[in-house]
């Protein structure tokens, strides 16, 4: 779609020639190229390179998306190549390699590749040095010693709390969240699996599939969690990936397999639908509930 915007074009044009990758003088093809909760242009530069320009309206989220974006490929995570962030006035440009996207052989294989190298890295606490976002939702952080402080503090509580001020959650959901949550947290023994570097949005629209057969990453809301948080996200709305490739994945790491995945996948999907109900309202209370039946709650 073409650029109707001139004062968006221009911004753009500014934002290039401040990290030295368009001079002055020069013109770019801008189009653009998608839009969701932000917007996403393409750039064409005068020697046919191509590269995305996502417009993102706080410069925190910008950073911390930049952020996550260098942690993931120090890793050895297949993400765009990251070129720089531009804060102009009320909003930022981050600007990053244009992934050609289409169907292609070896996209499951370097996926599987990148989560494996992902979930390898352990640390000694949960959470992550500061806080992120989770789409255009605070996601908050810090430093925990167990899995139930961090992920009820820090993940479950603040979308409650969010949705019960929004009118948009009873309180019988919530005392049913909380105790979904203490009973299997206690069951699994979550307390005693080390925390692991996760992607934190791990949705299949954050997984690009190249034309060169590779799978691309995007935003990344990072942190040190449990991996069944990524896969369970990725099968909400449609994983490229099976049962068997997530267990595979998960054993490669050295997680236990305590029970069965499949039981597991709607825990972890109670707060991207969390989510979700906060960022688009009541339609996701359907998935919410869903969840709560199949746990047991009437």
């Amino acid at each position: 779609m073409a650029i109707t915007n001139t004062g968006m074009g221009e911004l753009i044009r500014d934002g290039l020639d401040r990290l030295g990758i368009l001079s002055s003088s020069k013109r770019a093809e801008i189009t653009l190229h998608s839009t969701s909760l932000f917007e996403l242009y393409k750039v064409r530069l005068p020697d046919a390179s191509q590269l995305a320009i996502k417009i993102i309206p706080k410069k925190e989220m910008a950073d911390t998306e930049a952020e996550g974006l260098e942690q993931l490929c120090r890793l050895g995570v297949r993400v765009p190549e990251y070129l720089g962030t531009v804060h102009l006035g009320k909003v930022s440009l981050l600007a990053m390699e244009f992934v050609q996207t289409g169907s292609s052989a070896g996209f499951r294989e370097d996926l599987i590749a990148s989560l494996k190298n992902l979930y390898k890295n352990e640390f000694g606490s949960w959470g992550w040095k500061k806080d992120n976002f989770i789409g255009s939702l605070n996601q908050a952080n810090g430093w925990f010693s167990s899995f139930r402080e961090f992920y009820w503090e820090r993940r479950l509580k603040p979308q409650i709390e969010l949705a019960q001020v929004r009118k948009l959650l009873t309180d019988k959901d919530s005392s049913a969240i909380k105790g979904i949550f203490d009973k299997f947290s206690e069951d699994w023994g979550l307390d005693h699996v080390k925390p692991r570097m996760v992607h934190g949005d791990l949705w299949s629209g954050n997984v690009l599939q190249g034309k060169n057969g590779f799978a691309y990453l995007i935003d990344p809301s990072v942190a040190y969690s449990h991996p069944e948080q990524d896969l369970a996200m990725l099968q909400l709305f449609g994983s490229p990936l099976n049962l068997e490739e997530m267990q595979d994945i998960l054993a490669t790491a050295g997680l236990d397999d305590p029970g069965n995945l499949k039981d597991r996948i709607q825990f972890w999907q109670l707060y991207p639908v969390l989510v979700h109900i906060n960022l688009f309202g009541a339609s996701y209370l359907t998935s919410l509930r869903h969840i709560l039946r199949y746990y047991g709650v009437k």
